[in-house]
C-alpha cells in the first residue's frame, strides 16, 4: 500500500512500513527523530525518516497511536526484511524495548519476552537490567544453569542492581545452597537495607543452616529499621527459645504484648502472644475497632473467639465461629491450631467447634 500526501508543496509518501519508522524513534530512540537519522543514513531510509518528521512539524503528532499494539514478530520480520541488524543501533537506547518484554511477560508471552531482551543484549552488552530480568524468566522455566550467567552477569555490569541478588539468592534457597544463598542476600541488604522481606529470607536461610546465632542477628538488624515489626519480633523470640535462652524470649515477647499493630499485618502473631498472657480484653480493644473499617474481616473475626470465650461471652463466640465457618469453612478449619491450643474441650464444645 502506498498513499501520496502533499503537504505545504511537499510530497509524503505513506506505505505499510511507515508505522515501524515511527516504532523505531520511540522504542530505540526515545521519541528523537535526530539520533534515529544517525543509524539510518541510506537514501531510502532517510527518505521515510524526514517525510516523517516533516508531516509531524506541520501536521499531526505521530505517537504510539499510529502504531500500537507493538507486535515483535511483525517488528522483526520488518527488521529482517530490510537487513537491519543490532550493530546498527549505535546511537540507540534498549529501554523502550525493556519495558516492552515487560508487557509481554506481564502477558505471559514468555519466549517473545526472552526474544526482546536477547536483542536488547546484542544492542547493548552492558545493560545491566536485560541481564536481570532475562535470568528471571529462564528461572520461572526452569533453566537454572542459563539463569544464573545471566544473572550473575547483571550484578558484575551493575553491583548495585539489588534484584539481581535477590533473584540469585531465591535461586539458591529453592535449590537448597543456603550458604550461597546468603552470600547474595546479605550483598542486597547491604545495598538495599531497608528491603525488610530479605531479612526474613535470609534469617530464615541461617536458620535452615542451624546457624541461630546470624539468624537472631539478622532479625534484629531489621528491627532497627522497623522497631515495630511483630513478625520479626515473633520469630526473634521464637529462636532465642530454640537456643534455650528463655530469659531473652520472653523479654522480645513483652515487646510484642506492649505493642500496638494498627493493621492486619502482624495481627494474627500479636494476638496468640496475648492470648499465650491472658490479655484477652486488650484483643478485644484493638481488634473491635479495626472490624469497623473491615465488617467482613473473617481474620480479624476469628481472633475475637478465644477473648469473648474466654472472657465469659459464649453466645457472643458461638455466633462468631459459626458465622466464620459459614463464610469460609476452610478458613475457619485452618485455625484449629489456635483453637485447640487456647480452649479447652469444654470451651470448644460451647463454641460449636468440634
Amino acid at each position: 500500500m502506498k498513499v501520496e500526501m502533499i503537504v505545504k508543496n511537499k510530497i509524503i509518501n505513506i506505505t505499510d512500513e511507515t508505522p515501524f519508522f515511527i516504532m523505531l524513534r520511540d522504542l530505540f530512540y526515545g521519541g528523537d527523530w535526530e539520533k534515529l537519522k544517525k543509524d539510518f543514513v541510506e537514501e531510502n531510509f532517510k527518505m521515510h525518516i524526514d517525510s516523517l518528521e516533516f508531516l509531524e512539524k506541520n501536521v499531526v503528532i505521530l505517537d504510539e497511536s499510529f502504531y500500537d499494539p507493538v507486535v515483535w514478530s511483525e517488528l522483526v520480520s520488518f527488521l529482517n526484511e530490510n537487513n537491519i541488524k543490532p550493530k546498527r543501533f549505535e546511537h540507540a537506547t534498549v529501554d523502550g524495548l525493556y519495558d516492552l518484554a515487560i508487557e509481554y511477560a506481564d502477558k505471559s508471552l514468555i519466549g517473545d519476552a526472552k526474544n526482546i531482551l536477547e536483542f536488547a543484549i546484542k544492542i547493548d552488552k552492558n545493560y545491566a537490567p536485560a541481564y536481570e530480568f532475562l535470568g528471571s524468566l529462564l528461572v520461572e522455566q526452569g533453566q537454572t544453569e542459563e539463569a544464573i550467567k545471566y544473572l550473575k552477569r547483571a550484578i558484575e555490569i551493575d553491583p548495585w542492581l539489588v534484584q539481581g541478588y535477590s533473584s540469585l539468592g531465591e535461586l539458591y534457597y529453592n535449590l537448597g545452597k543456603y550458604d550461597i544463598a546468603v552470600q547474595y542476600w546479605e550483598k542486597e541488604i547491604e545495598y538495599a537495607p531497608n528491603d525488610l522481606f530479605t531479612y526474613f529470607m535470609l534469617a530464615d536461610a541461617y536458620t535452615r543452616m542451624e546457624n541461630y546465632q546470624k539468624a537472631i542477628e539478622t532479625l534484629s538488624k531489621l528491627l532497627e529499621y522497623d522497631r515495630d515489626n511483630i513478625i520479626a519480633m515473633y520469630e526473634l523470640a521464637e529462636l532465642y527459645r530454640k537456643i534455650g535462652k528463655e530469659a531473652e524470649a520472653r523479654t522480645v515477647e513483652e515487646e510484642i504484648l506492649r505493642s500496638k499493630p494498627i493493621d492486619a499485618n502482624g495481627i494474627e502473631i500479636w494476638a496468640k502472644i496475648q492470648m499465650k498472657y491472658g490479655r484477652y480484653e486488650e484483643i478485644i480493644n484493638v481488634i473491635e475497632p479495626m472490624l469497623e473499617s473491615k465488617y467482613n474481616a473473617v481474620d480479624l473475626k476469628t481472633l475475637l473467639i478465644v477473648p469473648y470465650m474466654k472472657l465469659g461471652e459464649i453466645e457472643k463466640a458461638r455466633k462468631l465461629f459459626e458465622e466464620v465457618k459459614q463464610n469460609d469453612f476452610w478458613y475457619a478449619y485452618s485455625k484449629k491450631e489456635i483453637f485447640d491450643q487456647f480452649l479447652t474441650e469444654r470451651e470448644k464444645e460451647l463454641c460449636g467447634i468440634y
